[in-house]
Formats: C-alpha cells, sequence, structure tokens
C-alpha cells in the first residue's frame, strides 16, 4: 500500500508538470465517460431495475398472437373477454390473473366538466400486481358485477390535485358522467399503472360481454406461480389456445397467445434506442482512450531516458509498468470525476428525448450501481489509455534510451509507427460511428420526406370525451359532435373542422374483417383485417386529402 500511495503521489506530481496534456487528456476522457454515465444511468433505471412490484419477475402480460394472413407483420394483439375468461378458468401456471382496458368519463360535480382517464379492471388487478391502496380498499369481487360497480379507486395524483389530498374522502362519493361512485380507496404515489389511469374501476361485464371473443380491446396481466417459469406458462398457453381453436373455429381460428415479462413488455418500444445510444457512447470512449493512449505515448517516450535511468539503478519492468499505469489510472479517474459533472446535463437530455416512451414510474438517477460502473470504466480507461505507451517503454533498449538526445535512434522510428497505427485505429472507429450516425440521419429524413396523404400544417387537435350517460345513443353521440362542429367552424381563423375517433399514425380506432361480395364465404378469423376510423364531414377537407 505504501507503494501505490508513492506511486500515486508521484503520478500527480508528473501530471502537474504538464499542465497542457493533463487538461487535453481529462477532458477527452471525461467526454467519453460522461457520455457513458448517462446512458448507463438511463438503462439502469429503465431497462436493469426492477418493477416497483412485489416479486416483480413473476409478473407477465398475456397477449394474443393474431393470424398471419389477417395481420401480417402484428405478433402481438389485444384480448377479447370471453377468451381471458377461459384463459383464467382453464390455466394452472398463473396464481392471479386479470384483464384491464381505457375507459374515459367526464367528472362532474365541480365548477366545470373534467374529462378523467380511467382504467377499467377485473376485481384479481390489484392482486396480480400485489399492491395496497394507501387510504381505504379497492374494489371486490362483488362489485365487479353489473348493477353493482359504482366504486372508483383514485390514484394519488388524482387525489392530490382534484381533492386536495382530503383523508376522508373515502366513503364519500363523486359525480362521473353524472352518475355517482364512492370512493373506496386512493393508491399510494409510487403506483402508476397502467400509466394512463388515473383512476380504477371494476370491469363489471354483463353476460352478454362475456361471450364475446370477437371484440379485441383489453390487456392481461398475471402473476406466475412460484414453482412456474415462462416457458411452462407459454406452453400450457399454447395448449388452451389449441384446445379454444378447436371448440370455437369461426373466432379462435389461428388466433393464439405468448406470455411476456411486464418489465420486458413495457420497455419494449424504448430498449432498441438505448442500446443504440449506449453502443455509440461505447464507440466514444474507445475513440477517447485511444486518443488519450496515443498522446501518453508521445508523452512517454519523451521520458525515456528518465525510464533508462530508473532501470539501470535496479527497477523492474513490473516496477516501471505499474508507475506508468497509475499515472493513466489517475487521469481516468480525474476524467471521471469531471465526467459525472457533465452526466447529470445528459441525463437529463435523454430522459427529455425519451419521455413519451418510459414507463412513468422510471427513476434515474447517480446511484450507487452508476457511480460504481463510472468507477470501473474510469480506471478500465486509464488502463487501455495506459498499457501501450507502458509496454513500449519497458520493451525499449536502456542503451538505446540512455543515447536519447544523441540523434535518431531505432526507439523513436518505432515509437512513431505506433503512434501512427494509433491514430489509424482512432480514425476507423470515428468512420464507423460517423457512418453508423449518417445512415440514422438519412433514415430520419426519409421518413420526413414520405408523403402521408395528408396536411397537417396548421392542423390543431383537441379530444373530446362524449358522456354516455347523457348521449347514450349514436344518434345523440352524432348530434352533440354536430354542434360542436358547428360552433368551432365559426370561431375567427377556423377554415375548416371535422372529427375523427382517432388521429392519423396512431394505434387507435379499431381493426374490422372485411367479406369480399360475390366471392365465397370465409371463417372470420381468417378475413384479411383493415384499420378503420369514424369520421364526419369536414374531416377531409380539414386535413386537405385528396380523392
Amino acid at each position: 500500500m505504501m507503494g501505490l500511495l508513492q506511486d500515486f503521489r508521484y503520478a500527480v506530481l508528473q501530471l502537474r508538470k504538464g499542465p497542457g496534456f493533463t487538461a487535453v487528456a481529462v477532458i477527452t476522457l471525461a467526454l467519453g465517460i460522461g457520455a457513458n454515465t448517462a446512458i448507463f444511468s438511463v438503462v439502469n433505471g429503465v431497462l436493469l431495475r426492477p418493477l416497483q412490484f412485489p416479486e416483480a419477475d413473476r409478473l407477465v402480460r398475456v397477449w394474443h398472437v393474431p393470424p398471419a394472413k389477417s395481420f401480417p407483420g402484428m405478433t402481438t394483439f389485444a384480448v377479447s373477454a370471453a377468451n381471458y375468461l377461459d384463459w383464467e378458468r382453464q390455466n394452472q401456471s398463473f396464481q392471479s390473473m386479470a384483464i384491464y382496458s381505457f375507459h374515459g368519463f367526464t367528472l362532474t360535480g365541480g365548477d366545470k366538466p373534467e374529462q378523467v382517464d380511467a382504467c377499467a379492471a377485473t376485481s384479481g388487478f390489484f392482486t396480480a400486481l400485489g399492491v395496497q391502496p394507501l387510504l381505504g380498499r379497492v374494489f371486490s369481487a362483488d362489485e365487479d358485477q353489473p348493477g353493482h360497480s359504482s366504486v372508483v379507486v383514485l390514484s394519488h395524483r388524482m387525489w392530490r390535485e382534484h381533492f386536495g389530498s382530503n383523508p376522508d374522502i373515502v366513503g364519500h362519493e363523486i359525480k362521473l358522467d353524472n352518475q355517482s361512485y364512492l370512493v373506496a380507496g386512493v393508491m399510494p404515489a409510487s403506483f402508476q399503472f397502467p400509466e394512463f389511469a388515473q383512476m380504477w374501476t371494476p370491469m363489471a361485464w354483463t353476460d352478454k360481454e362475456k361471450a364475446v371473443r370477437g371484440d379485441h380491446h383489453s390487456v392481461v396481466i398475471a402473476r406466475l406461480k412460484r414453482d412456474v417459469d415462462l416457458k411452462q406458462a407459454q406452453a400450457e398457453m399454447n395448449t388452451i389456445s389449441s384446445r379454444l381453436e378447436q371448440q370455437y373455429p369461426e373466432d379462435d381460428k389461428g388466433w393464439g397467445a405468448v406470455v411476456v415479462p411486464l418489465h420486458a413488455d413495457m420497455v419494449s418500444d424504448v430498449r432498441p434506442a438505448l442500446l443504440v445510444l449506449l453502443g455509440a457512447v461505447a464507440f466514444v470512449l474507445l475513440i477517447a482512450s485511444v486518443n488519450v493512449a496515443n498522446l501518453a505515448l508521445a508523452k512517454t517516450f519523451s521520458r525515456q531516458k528518465e525510464i533508462a535511468i530508473r532501470t539501470a539503478l535496479g527497477a523492474s519492468s513490473a516496477r516501471v509498468l505499474r508507475q506508468i499505469l497509475t499515472e493513466s489510472i489517475v487521469l481516468g479517474l480525474a476524467g471521471g470525476a469531471l465526467g459525472l459533472t457533465w452526466a447529470h446535463s445528459g441525463m437529463r437530455l435523454i430522459m427529455a428525448f425519451l419521455a413519451d416512451k418510459l414507463p412513468p414510474s422510471t427513476e434515474v438517477g447517480l446511484d450507487a450501481k452508476v457511480l460504481t460502473f463510472t468507477a470501473v470504466i474510469s480506471v478500465a480507461t486509464g488502463i487501455l489509455a495506459g498499457v501501450l505507451p507502458a509496454w513500449r517503454l519497458t520493451r525499449g533498449d536502456v542503451n538505446q534510451s540512455l543515447k536519447q538526445g544523441l540523434g535518431r535512434t531505432d526507439a523513436d522510428a518505432s515509437g512513431s509507427r505506433t503512434r501512427s497505427i494509433l491514430v489509424a485505429s482512432e480514425v476507423a472507429l470515428s468512420l464507423i460511428l460517423l457512418v453508423g450516425a449518417g445512415l440514422m440521419i438519412r433514415s430520419f429524413q426519409k421518413l420526413h420526406s414520405v408523403n402521408p396523404g395528408f396536411d397537417s400544417r396548421n392542423v390543431l387537435t383537441m379530444t373530446a370525451m362524449v358522456s354516455r350517460a347523457k348521449f347514450p345513443s349514436p344518434s345523440q353521440q352524432i348530434n352533440f359532435f354536430e354542434q360542436v362542429l358547428r360552433r368551432v367552424r365559426t370561431l375567427p381563423g377556423v377554415e375548416s373542422a371535422g372529427v375523427i375517433d382517432d388521429i392519423p399514425l396512431n394505434n387507435g380506432g379499431s381493426h374490422q374483417p372485411v367479406a369480399t361480395e360475390g366471392r365465397p364465404s370465409l371463417p372470420m378469423s381468417e378475413q384479411p383485417e383493415v384499420d378503420v376510423r369514424l369520421i364526419s364531414s369536414g374531416y377531409v377537407p380539414a386535413l386537405h386529402i385528396p380523392i
């Protein structure tokens, strides 16, 4: 330890003697280490950190796998009520199972009505996730029945922003779509699942809704039993799907099921982007290491005579190697310390860039795992930057080195060749990174040059949820929107206005089978499916869509 401390003090002294070299090397390494720390902190928070549920590794989503002929390119699909109920009854792999879907409400009874995004779920939803309410209780199986479902569980944010964190809210009634709902409980602030939910209500299917197999619009979650792994659950779901296909060929032919870990499913959209960024910044760090290695090589060759004298006085090659590596490791640690200060800003930029794709409960910060990662790559980068210069010096001829200053030596020529190889390697690494970035930019430009078939310039959108309690029939809903459109079209500056059930390039709307008149009738599962949007008059002119 005393020897290491001596090496450390001597390394600091040597680096202080060359402030220009030290500053350039530290800043170069800080750029690479800071970028890697920023990306890794996001990767750690999103991909590596488990979900905030008890035994989260046992939580899965179960999706339908649609027929390839009807849905080319689609590997997962929402679940229908009847198929879910069969899955729940027939499976032996899951400890608990639940299904949920989006449900929109209008919060009334206050100064003005307000749209609320709710989650309708079966009674096993909270049990499957293993969560408990902060206040009150969750809804029971009895309340998951038609006529008994006027209960609601509030999210912590909803409770805070709309009800002033009133601790006595449990047991009180609120108005949703002008109907009274009893507040059963309030969930803790850490619970934000699914991400859109401001409140949760019972699914409360009628007998008619429970028999529907062709209407796919819900998501299934489940908790594996402790003695069951993912492969066993998948094998059982394959068996159940085959059984349902034989029993209900009209609706279930070609429909399978896939079991996906909940965490992996939630981050599937953002995982490729994060891994690409991680790979890119790894190249940046490698380039920085080669750059510093070249600088260190040039600097250490000026110390050949010093190293030769130390060797002549009895210093072993290992002792000299340790001293030079200590200097490069000190450089790496200094670069890591400076990189940490830059990583915080980098994290904020990445989070802002990927905000709409990250799970709402994602926590990104400089925790112990990130700091350990930074320390490890700082030391590794220091070693990588110093090992070649150290090796070259210890391999040199002492007599030749002692002649330094008397003219060009073989060591000088060898050092020049080594530096040339490092420069070539650095250029090659940079070229790989630039080509990859160039291809991504080209892809981005091509995406922007695609004609989507409509003109979005100067087009504004808003979402309006129609209360089915107030407007129960389709004709009443159409009349509501016609009144809205008449008033919007009179606003100053409005050229045209229309209504659609979901904006273009979104995953909403519905998928409908197509049967062609004059051709043989096919089972519904074999009919081609198309995306369907419902629009009003004025929609096509508003987006300048040509016919």
